[in-house]
């Protein structure tokens, strides 16, 4: 029956295609981030432990508290830590023909060992590697030996040269380190460094009381949850904070599946879009029910015939529920196509720092889904049809009057339209709620004039320049010669990019006389270290005091954010007024404020306003550059500039700062896109059932159509007849997508910035524009109801 109807099955394929392929895509990527266990020993029973701290979301351990856990060994089997990789220690991997800036972090022996992981090559770190004084050695990773090393076996127990960025911690001077080993592969952390050190490597994090910079992974006991760790750490952390209040007093902490901690903010944003394509793919289930309702109602004449030879009912149903598996499947077949298509597409779209493309591939699973998908897709749109074909009066459809099986077809199919216009209104309001959320988060001012600067990152070595004056002459020369090159206006360095900063960049204060501060609850602000011409070339006001200039180096003096000055010194002039950074360690700072800039988004447009606080410091691993042009035509000559000056220096990273505005809002903007992309679909999908609705009940009214008319009805009456019953089963499926609406809006309410998911402008303007759309796909019909002609229609009936 299928090959008498090929522009159909055509139609059909196509549009359960677009539906499942898109479910595969997103399925496989949900699957690779959420769903496809990590590549290690067990592991549902690993668990991350972070510190919260006012605000301050995942932070590291202090030492006193992983002490306490590798204690609890009644709860955890094995707990083993790293550098906290949001603080980050970069390095230069020398030795090459031109040095290299890598990522470097260290980790305890038993790491490897509690994962279970095995090394592509060589061996992991031993118990006698974590001692300190013992021999440097260190772990690579699997891509930095693969691009660097060009996947050379004998690099084992072969030596590196790194040597520390300034102001990296413990400083490295072109120390070799052996390689002992390179991770695998798959290894799902290994995006967090290029090379990894033991614990004997570690400054004074595992040491200093105060520092909390590290990160915990530990193994439950078999049979332990994590509510009864929680429970456990929650009971510790009250001993803590009365035992240490100056390490412990209001921090809090968290603890959480491995896998979960790993997909970070990205996990609701997938299950959003996860259930869209499902929404997706509902709709597209309709408008086939619809297709095949239609046709089965063309075949109740042969229908009947079947019947009255004696075929059963069940026969009946069986066919057409195989018709329908077949097409179906055939759907799935189109839609693997267009789910490896969309998939490239898709990982395009994704933020590089979100998601590493390469652990993101259709596997067994998602083969597994799209069948599963396939296969519930055919009974789902082919239930209605082979339960119509199979209720068939046999000598209603021999007389082939067909009015008892029209009007029963004509429900089914009306209750279609109201199901698919309800999904397309509930998509449409999500897919609204994104976009006027993105809107806003477009609108929000980031604090500084982001056009026409130039970042990158250079990393000088602390053996070339041990202090701050060498620091300071390098960067004047770099400042004179980059005068040069046409088109710069202003040079500044920082340790930090405004929107990518990290929250390991806080510190603790305290102010002098301040009624705000408890001494047993310090509050925190980011750190900046910045030059004097930072504010200038960023384009940050000064809105009291001063800024920096050459000869404040070595003078106790900072400069804070508006929030900070109206926080801490309400109504007064916070210039001259005195600061104590690091209070509670072993040397506290004391400083005075010079003055006062505007607030700077440190961690994306969404994030909160933070109390900052600069400092004057020549050693910013990350130069900004104001230009009068395209920022990125200088880069060329800028590197050369800086590799005449210092050959040994790495350069890297460069990108406008207009590039790292838009990368603050990548993941909205990808969720944003995609779901208007599937809500786009969904709404073609609905016009296209609305209109073939409306077409076939005209087909089927023509003789009552020709009686109105013949007994008067002019083409108004018809007209408003045929678009008024388009509307009400528009009104219905209004008032079912409202309702779903609201119960299910407040899910998406962590993903909205600054709107309510309840938006009442979202609300009303969807709705009104489906309905416009629905009158649209109802007119075509309706005109051709108005063209129906009363004598030729009388004369058959």
């Amino acid at each position: 029956m299928l090959r008498r109807s090929p522009a159909l099955t055509a139609t059909i394929v196509l549009t359960l295609a677009l539906g499942i392929g898109a479910n595969t895509a997103i399925f496989t990527v949900v699957n690779s981030v959420l769903l496809r266990p990590l590549p290690f020993r067990d592991p549902a029973r690993l668990v991350a432990i972070w510190d919260r701290y006012e605000g301050l979301e995942k932070i590291g351990v202090s030492p006193a508290e992983y002490d306490e856990w590798c204690r609890q060994t009644d709860l955890f089997e094995d707990v083993a830590r790293y550098r906290y990789v949001g603080i980050g220690r970069d390095m230069n991997l020398t030795g090459g023909s031109e040095p290299e800036r890598v990522r470097t972090t260290w980790a305890s022996a038993g790491l490897f060992s509690m994962l279970g992981v095995r090394p592509a090559a060589g061996r992991f770190f031993a118990t006698a590697d974590d001692r300190r004084g013992g021999p440097p050695v260190a772990l690579l990773s699997y891509r930095l030996w693969r691009d660097h090393f060009n996947g050379d076996p004998n690099i084992v127990g072969s030596p590196i040269q790194l040597t520390s960025m300034i102001g990296a911690g413990a400083p490295v001077n072109g120390q070799a380190f052996a390689v002992l080993g390179v991770l695998p592969s798959n290894f799902p952390l290994a995006t967090w460094a290029d090379v990894w050190l033991p614990e004997s490597q570690a400054a004074d994090e595992t040491t200093n009381p105060v520092r909390h910079a590290f990160g915990v992974i530990a193994r439950l006991k078999p049979n332990v949850r994590i509510r009864q760790a929680a429970a456990r750490l929650d009971s510790i952390r009250e001993r803590l904070e009365r035992e240490h209040p100056a390490t412990s007093k209001g921090f809090s902490f968290t603890i959480g599946g491995l896998q979960q901690d790993l997909a970070g903010n990205l996990r609701p944003a997938l299950l959003v879009l996860l259930g869209a394509v499902t929404l997706v793919l509902l709709i597209a289930c309709v408008n086939v029910a619809n297709l095949l309702l239609a046709r089965a109602t063309a075949r109740r004449h042969e229908m009947a015939v079947r019947i009255a030879l004696g075929a059963s009912r069940w026969r009946i149903v069986r066919e057409s529920l195989a018709e329908s598996l077949q097409l179906s499947m055939a759907g799935g077949a189109a839609g693997l196509l267009l789910a490896f298509a969309g998939l490239n597409s898709l990982l395009r779209l994704l933020p590089a720092d979100l998601l590493d493309p390469a652990s993101v591939h259709v596997d067994l699973t998602a083969l597994g889904f799209l069948f599963a998908v396939s296969l519930a897709t055919g009974l789902v749109f082919g239930i209605a049809p082979a339960l119509q074909a199979a209720q068939q009066d046999p000598v209603d459809g021999l007389r082939e009057t067909g009015r008892s099986v029209t009007r029963g077809a004509g429900a089914g199919r009306n209750a279609l339209v109201v199901a698919e216009f309800s999904l397309a209104l509930l998509l449409l309001m999500g897919a609204g709620l994104f976009i006027r959320s993105f809107a806003r988060l477009l609108n929000v001012d980031p604090g500084f004039r982001a056009q026409n600067v130039l970042t990158l990152r250079l990393t000088l070595s602390p053996q070339s320049y041990p202090d701050d004056q060498k620091l300071h002459a390098f960067f004047d020369r770099l400042e004179a010669r980059l005068a040069t090159l046409p088109g710069v206006t202003s040079v500044a360095a920082a340790n930090a990019l405004p929107l990518a900063s990290t929250r390991g960049n806080a510190i603790r204060f305290a102010i002098p006389g301040s009624p705000l501060i408890r001494r047993d609850l310090l509050p925190a602000a980011q750190n900046g270290l910045v030059t004097p011409g930072y504010f200038r070339t960023l384009g940050i006001p000064l809105l009291a005091g001063r800024t920096y200039t050459a000869d404040d180096l070595g003078k106790p003096y900072i400069i804070v954010n508006q929030t900070m000055a109206r926080t801490f010194w309400p109504g007064a002039n916070p210039v001259g007024q005195r600061f104590i950074s690091g209070p509670w360690g072993a040397n506290p700072t004391w400083s005075t404020v010079i003055g006062v800039v505007g607030d700077v988004k440190q961690f994306g447009l969404d994030s909160e306003r933070t109390n900052d606080v600069y400092f004057l410091w020549y050693g910013g691993s990350y130069l900004v550059i104001r230009t009068s042009g395209d920022p990125l035509a200088l880069a060329p000559a800028i590197r050369g500039e800086i590799r005449a000056l210092d050959p040994s220096a790495p350069v890297s990273a460069f990108h406008s700062m207009q590039q790292v505005l838009d990368q603050s809002s990548a993941s909205r903007r990808f969720t944003t896109v995609l779901l208007s992309i599937f809500a786009a679909v969904a709404l073609a999908l609905a016009v296209i059932g609305i209109y073939g609705v409306m077409s076939w009940s005209v087909s089927q009214r023509r003789q009552e159509i020709g009686v109105r008319m013949a007994l008067g009805a002019d083409t108004r009456a018809i007209l408003g007849l045929i678009l008024m019953r388009g509307l009400k089963l528009s009104a219905i499926g209004l008032a079912i997508g409202l309702a779903a609406t609201l119960a299910l809006s407040r899910m998406l309410g962590s993903l909205l910035f600054e709107i309510s998911p309840h938006d009442p402008w979202i609300l009303a303007g969807v709705s009104l524009w489906m309905l416009c759309v629905t009158a649209a796909a109802c007119y075509l019909p309706a005109r051709r109801a108005t063209q129906v002609d009363p004598l030729t229609t009388l004369r058959a009936e």
